[in-house]
C-alpha cells in the first residue's frame, strides 16, 4: 500500500490526541515484535506528554510524515540504570499502548543524548518523532 501524504496526516494526526497527558517508558532490552506484546527489559525512566502531545505540526519529510512529541520536560530522571533499548507510548491511563518506538543517540525515533542511562544522572531527550510512510 502507498499511503497519499494527506492521508498519512491525517492518520498521524489521529495518534496524538491519544498521548495527550500520557507518558513515554524508555526500557532496556530489544523492543517487543508488537505494541501488543507485554514489555520486555527494565523501565528506566518515564517522560511525560504534555497535554498537547503535537509538537508544532505534521510536515512532509520524504519518504514519511512525521510530527513531533512534546513533553512537560525533555530533561528526565531515571528510575533505574541500563542500557536503553525502545520507548512504550501510553495513552494517560498509563496502561493503554500507543506504540513502540526506537530509541538511539541519532537516526532513531527517540534521539537521547546517551543510551546509557544511571540512576542520579539526568537523560536529555533531543527529540522524539511519530512517523508513518506517505508517497
Amino acid at each position: 500500500m502507498n499511503l497519499a501524504q494527506s492521508a498519512a496526516i491525517t492518520t498521524l494526526g489521529a495518534l496524538f490526541p491519544l498521548l495527550n497527558g500520557g507518558t513515554g517508558v524508555i526500557y532496556s532490552g530489544s523492543m517487543p515484535a508488537t505494541p501488543e506484546t507485554a514489555a520486555t527489559g527494565t523501565a528506566l525512566a518515564t517522560a511525560t506528554f504534555a497535554s498537547t502531545a503535537l509538537s508544532g505540526s505534521i510536515t512532509y519529510v520524504s519518504p514519511d510524515v512525521q510530527g513531533a512529541l512534546a513533553f512537560t520536560s525533555t530533561s528526565i530522571s531515571p528510575s533505574a540504570s541500563g542500557t536503553a533499548g525502545y520507548m512504550r507510548l501510553f495513552e494517560s491511563d498509563g496502561t493503554t499502548v500507543v506504540a513502540d518506538l526506537t530509541v538511539g543517540t541519532s537516526g532513531t525515533d527517540v534521539v537521547l543524548g546517551t543510551t546509557t542511562i544511571s540512576t542520579g544522572t539526568t537523560i536529555n531527550i533531543t527529540s522524539a518523532v511519530l512517523k508513518l510512510p506517505a508517497v
